[in-house]
Protein backbone atom coordinates (compact mmCIF):
# COMPACT_ATOMS: atom_id res chain seq x y z
CA UNK A 1 0.00 0.00 0.00
CA UNK A 2 1.30 3.35 -0.72
CA UNK A 3 1.90 6.26 1.67
CA UNK A 4 -0.74 8.06 0.31
CA UNK A 5 -3.50 5.36 0.52
CA UNK A 6 -1.88 4.64 3.79
CA UNK A 7 -2.56 8.11 4.97
CA UNK A 8 -5.65 8.00 3.69
CA UNK A 9 -7.04 5.01 5.33
CA UNK A 10 -5.96 6.30 9.14
CA UNK A 11 -8.20 9.64 8.45
CA UNK A 12 -11.12 8.12 7.42
CA UNK A 13 -10.98 5.13 9.38
CA UNK A 14 -9.90 4.07 12.61
CA UNK A 15 -8.48 7.87 13.09
CA UNK A 16 -11.13 9.83 11.40
CA UNK A 17 -10.93 13.34 12.71
CA UNK A 18 -15.34 12.63 14.32
CA UNK A 19 -13.94 9.97 15.99
CA UNK A 20 -10.55 10.92 18.16
CA UNK A 21 -12.07 14.67 18.50
CA UNK A 22 -13.39 14.25 22.22
CA UNK A 23 -10.82 11.50 23.21
CA UNK A 24 -7.55 14.19 22.42
CA UNK A 25 -9.88 17.09 23.94
CA UNK A 26 -7.97 17.13 26.94
CA UNK A 27 -4.21 16.64 25.00
CA UNK A 28 -5.15 19.69 23.40
CA UNK A 29 -6.61 21.33 26.70
CA UNK A 30 -3.13 21.05 28.36
CA UNK A 31 -0.83 21.60 25.56
CA UNK A 32 -2.63 24.85 24.10
CA UNK A 33 -0.41 26.82 26.00
CA UNK A 34 2.60 25.41 24.45
CA UNK A 35 1.29 25.36 20.79
CA UNK A 36 1.49 28.36 18.48
CA UNK A 37 -1.47 29.19 16.03
CA UNK A 38 0.96 27.99 13.82
CA UNK A 39 1.23 24.25 15.33
CA UNK A 40 4.99 24.86 16.29
CA UNK A 41 5.57 23.94 19.79
CA UNK A 42 6.51 26.59 22.41
CA UNK A 43 8.67 26.88 25.34
CA UNK A 44 6.45 27.50 28.66
CA UNK A 45 8.85 29.50 31.54
CA UNK A 46 7.81 29.50 35.11
CA UNK A 47 9.00 30.76 38.19
CA UNK A 48 9.58 29.03 41.41
CA UNK A 49 8.81 29.78 43.77
CA UNK A 50 6.12 31.53 42.17
CA UNK A 51 6.16 35.09 43.05
CA UNK A 52 6.46 37.82 40.78
CA UNK A 53 7.60 40.39 43.19
CA UNK A 54 10.46 39.39 45.42
CA UNK A 55 12.60 41.49 47.57
CA UNK A 56 16.48 41.91 47.52
CA UNK A 57 18.34 38.97 47.99
CA UNK A 58 15.86 36.49 47.49
CA UNK A 59 16.33 33.22 45.52
CA UNK A 60 14.66 33.12 42.46
CA UNK A 61 14.57 30.17 39.12
CA UNK A 62 13.05 30.50 36.54
CA UNK A 63 12.46 27.08 34.55
CA UNK A 64 12.05 26.19 31.04
CA UNK A 65 9.75 23.81 30.01
CA UNK A 66 10.68 23.20 25.79
CA UNK A 67 8.61 21.02 23.93
CA UNK A 68 11.36 19.39 20.89
CA UNK A 69 12.69 16.95 19.40
CA UNK A 70 15.83 15.22 20.41
CA UNK A 71 19.34 16.85 19.57
CA UNK A 72 17.88 21.11 20.08
CA UNK A 73 18.89 21.05 23.74
CA UNK A 74 20.80 24.41 23.48
CA UNK A 75 18.27 27.15 25.67
CA UNK A 76 17.88 30.95 24.55
CA UNK A 77 17.33 33.11 27.72
CA UNK A 78 16.34 37.16 27.40
CA UNK A 79 16.22 39.57 29.71
CA UNK A 80 14.25 42.78 28.87
CA UNK A 81 14.82 41.52 25.34
CA UNK A 82 18.71 41.26 25.87
CA UNK A 83 20.54 38.11 25.32
CA UNK A 84 21.55 36.53 28.61
CA UNK A 85 24.77 33.73 28.91
CA UNK A 86 22.53 30.98 29.63
CA UNK A 87 22.12 27.73 27.93
CA UNK A 88 20.72 25.47 30.55
CA UNK A 89 16.50 24.66 31.19
CA UNK A 90 16.34 26.82 34.13
CA UNK A 91 18.17 29.71 35.16
CA UNK A 92 18.64 30.53 39.40
CA UNK A 93 19.75 33.84 40.61
CA UNK A 94 20.80 33.03 44.08
CA UNK A 95 20.33 36.55 45.89
CA UNK A 96 18.11 39.31 43.44
CA UNK A 97 19.19 42.83 43.24
CA UNK A 98 17.24 45.71 41.46
CA UNK A 99 18.96 44.89 38.71
CA UNK A 100 17.20 41.83 37.87
CA UNK A 101 13.72 43.12 37.84
CA UNK A 102 12.27 42.99 34.08
CA UNK A 103 10.74 40.20 31.59
CA UNK A 104 12.02 37.19 30.85
CA UNK A 105 11.48 34.85 27.95
CA UNK A 106 13.59 31.62 26.79
CA UNK A 107 13.17 29.69 23.41
CA UNK A 108 15.34 27.11 21.91
CA UNK A 109 16.79 27.70 17.82
CA UNK A 110 13.99 25.76 16.40
CA UNK A 111 11.19 26.97 18.69
CA UNK A 112 9.12 30.29 19.31
CA UNK A 113 9.57 32.57 21.96
CA UNK A 114 7.71 31.72 25.49
CA UNK A 115 5.48 33.40 27.80
CA UNK A 116 6.86 36.34 29.03
CA UNK A 117 7.39 35.94 32.88
CA UNK A 118 8.05 39.38 34.88
CA UNK A 119 10.06 39.40 37.95
CA UNK A 120 9.56 42.71 40.21
CA UNK A 121 12.06 43.44 42.63
CA UNK A 122 11.63 45.84 45.86
CA UNK A 123 14.10 47.19 48.71
CA UNK A 124 11.84 46.49 51.59
CA UNK A 125 11.39 45.46 55.14
CA UNK A 126 7.54 43.90 54.26
CA UNK A 127 6.36 42.60 50.86
CA UNK A 128 2.83 41.51 49.79
CA UNK A 129 3.83 38.74 47.75
CA UNK A 130 0.79 37.35 44.80
CA UNK A 131 1.69 35.39 41.93
CA UNK A 132 0.13 37.66 39.42
CA UNK A 133 -1.69 40.80 39.10
CA UNK A 134 -4.66 39.43 37.67
CA UNK A 135 -6.81 36.51 37.71
CA UNK A 136 -9.52 35.39 35.96
CA UNK A 137 -13.12 34.26 38.44
CA UNK A 138 -12.70 31.01 39.79
CA UNK A 139 -8.89 30.97 40.07
CA UNK A 140 -7.26 30.19 43.29
CA UNK A 141 -4.88 33.17 44.87
CA UNK A 142 -2.45 32.75 47.51
CA UNK A 143 -1.11 35.83 49.94
CA UNK A 144 2.05 35.66 51.67
CA UNK A 145 3.24 38.71 53.99
CA UNK A 146 7.31 37.93 53.20
CA UNK A 147 9.87 39.57 55.12
CA UNK A 148 13.44 40.45 54.13
CA UNK A 149 15.68 37.76 54.26
CA UNK A 150 12.99 36.01 55.90
CA UNK A 151 13.54 37.45 59.42
CA UNK A 152 10.51 35.69 61.75
CA UNK A 153 7.17 37.71 61.46
CA UNK A 154 4.58 37.53 63.47
CA UNK A 155 1.26 39.20 64.34
CA UNK A 156 0.44 39.59 61.20
CA UNK A 157 -2.88 40.89 59.52
CA UNK A 158 -3.98 40.89 56.06
CA UNK A 159 -6.08 43.86 54.49
CA UNK A 160 -8.57 44.23 51.39
CA UNK A 161 -9.00 47.73 50.37
CA UNK A 162 -8.11 48.46 53.93
CA UNK A 163 -10.66 46.27 55.49
CA UNK A 164 -8.73 43.61 57.95
CA UNK A 165 -9.36 40.52 56.49
CA UNK A 166 -7.49 37.55 59.06
CA UNK A 167 -5.30 38.12 62.18
CA UNK A 168 -2.76 35.42 63.67
CA UNK A 169 -0.07 35.79 65.36
CA UNK A 170 2.54 33.55 63.54
CA UNK A 171 2.95 34.49 59.41
CA UNK A 172 0.47 32.51 57.53
CA UNK A 173 -0.53 32.69 53.48
CA UNK A 174 -3.83 33.83 53.04
CA UNK A 175 -5.45 31.95 50.43
CA UNK A 176 -8.76 32.50 48.44
CA UNK A 177 -9.60 29.03 46.89
CA UNK A 178 -12.22 30.45 44.28
CA UNK A 179 -11.72 34.21 43.47
CA UNK A 180 -14.54 36.56 41.90
CA UNK A 181 -15.05 40.34 41.28
CA UNK A 182 -15.57 41.50 44.85
CA UNK A 183 -12.02 39.86 45.33
CA UNK A 184 -10.57 42.96 43.20
CA UNK A 185 -8.86 45.78 44.65
CA UNK A 186 -5.48 46.99 47.01
CA UNK A 187 -4.13 44.84 49.00
CA UNK A 188 -1.63 44.81 51.84
CA UNK A 189 -0.27 43.60 55.35
CA UNK A 190 1.32 44.19 58.37
CA UNK A 191 3.03 42.49 60.77
CA UNK A 192 6.09 42.50 63.73
CA UNK A 193 9.42 41.87 63.02
CA UNK A 194 10.69 41.75 66.70
CA UNK A 195 9.08 44.72 68.90
CA UNK A 196 8.81 46.52 65.47
CA UNK A 197 5.87 46.89 63.36
CA UNK A 198 6.10 46.94 59.74
CA UNK A 199 3.69 47.98 56.56
CA UNK A 200 3.77 46.25 52.91
CA UNK A 201 3.43 48.26 50.27
CA UNK A 202 -0.01 48.26 48.41
CA UNK A 203 -0.91 45.68 45.73
CA UNK A 204 -3.54 46.12 43.04
CA UNK A 205 -5.30 43.11 42.01
CA UNK A 206 -7.68 42.85 39.29
CA UNK A 207 -10.16 39.93 39.01
CA UNK A 208 -11.91 39.33 35.16
CA UNK A 209 -14.81 37.62 34.14
CA UNK A 210 -17.70 37.56 36.94
CA UNK A 211 -18.92 41.51 37.20
CA UNK A 212 -21.99 41.75 34.54
CA UNK A 213 -20.50 44.28 32.04
CA UNK A 214 -22.79 47.17 31.52
CA UNK A 215 -23.94 46.18 27.92
CA UNK A 216 -24.87 43.03 29.53
CA UNK A 217 -27.13 45.18 32.30
CA UNK A 218 -28.64 47.70 30.10
CA UNK A 219 -30.05 44.34 27.78
CA UNK A 220 -31.21 42.04 30.56
CA UNK A 221 -33.22 45.79 31.84
CA UNK A 222 -34.96 46.27 28.22
CA UNK A 223 -35.80 42.48 28.02
CA UNK A 224 -37.65 43.11 32.03
CA UNK A 225 -39.27 45.91 30.22
CA UNK A 226 -40.65 44.31 27.31
CA UNK A 227 -41.72 41.20 29.29
CA UNK A 228 -43.53 44.15 31.98
CA UNK A 229 -44.80 45.76 28.67
CA UNK A 230 -46.31 42.42 26.95
CA UNK A 231 -47.98 41.32 30.39
CA UNK A 232 -49.59 44.66 31.05
CA UNK A 233 -51.13 44.55 27.12
CA UNK A 234 -52.32 40.85 27.92
CA UNK A 235 -54.20 41.77 31.15
CA UNK A 236 -55.30 45.13 29.65
CA UNK A 237 -57.08 42.96 26.92
CA UNK A 238 -58.63 40.33 28.95
CA UNK A 239 -59.93 43.45 31.55
CA UNK A 240 -61.64 45.15 28.17
CA UNK A 241 -62.55 41.87 26.68
CA UNK A 242 -64.66 40.48 30.04
CA UNK A 243 -66.10 44.17 30.90
CA UNK A 244 -69.30 45.12 30.70
CA UNK A 245 -69.73 47.78 28.00
CA UNK A 246 -71.68 51.04 29.50
CA UNK A 247 -74.90 51.53 27.98
CA UNK A 248 -75.87 54.60 26.02
CA UNK A 249 -78.57 57.06 26.81
CA UNK A 250 -81.07 55.70 24.04
CA UNK A 251 -80.49 52.14 25.22
CA UNK A 252 -81.08 53.58 28.73
CA UNK A 253 -84.48 54.81 26.97
CA UNK A 254 -85.06 51.65 25.46
CA UNK A 255 -84.59 49.39 28.28
CA UNK A 256 -86.56 51.49 30.42
CA UNK A 257 -89.58 51.39 28.01
CA UNK A 258 -89.12 47.63 27.82
CA UNK A 259 -89.22 47.48 31.70
CA UNK A 260 -92.05 49.08 32.17
CA UNK A 261 -94.15 47.27 29.01
CA UNK A 262 -92.95 43.98 31.34
CA UNK A 263 -94.30 45.53 34.12
CA UNK A 264 -97.33 46.03 32.78
CA UNK A 265 -97.91 43.19 31.42
CA UNK A 266 -97.40 41.27 34.63
CA UNK A 267 -99.85 42.84 36.68
CA UNK A 268 -102.43 42.29 34.13
CA UNK A 269 -101.80 38.74 34.01
CA UNK A 270 -101.52 38.51 38.05
CA UNK A 271 -105.37 38.02 38.21
CA UNK A 272 -106.89 36.50 35.32
CA UNK A 273 -110.50 36.42 37.23
CA UNK A 274 -110.83 40.09 37.71
CA UNK A 275 -110.06 40.97 34.29
CA UNK A 276 -112.30 38.76 32.54
CA UNK A 277 -115.18 40.00 35.39
CA UNK A 278 -115.03 43.03 34.36
CA UNK A 279 -114.70 42.32 30.77
CA UNK A 280 -118.66 41.00 31.23
CA UNK A 281 -120.17 43.46 33.35
CA UNK A 282 -118.96 46.43 31.19
CA UNK A 283 -122.05 47.96 28.96
CA UNK A 284 -121.72 49.45 25.98
CA UNK A 285 -123.62 53.11 26.12
CA UNK A 286 -126.72 53.54 24.27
Amino acid sequence: MSQGSSRQFSWSGLFHPSRMQLSLLPFLVLLAPAIRSDGRPRAVLTLEPPWFNVLQGDKVTLNCKVFQTPGHHSIKWLHNGSALPIHQNSYTIPAVNMENSGEYQCRTEHTPLSNSVKLQVSSDWLLLQVERLEFMEGDSMTLRCHSWRSQPLNKVTYYHNDQALKYEFQSFDYIVPKVNYTHSGSYYCTGFMGHISQLSATVVITVQGGKPSTANVVIITLVLVVVIAIIAAAALYYYKRHKKPAHTPDEIGRIEVENSMSYSLLKHTDNPEEEASGRSTYKNPQ
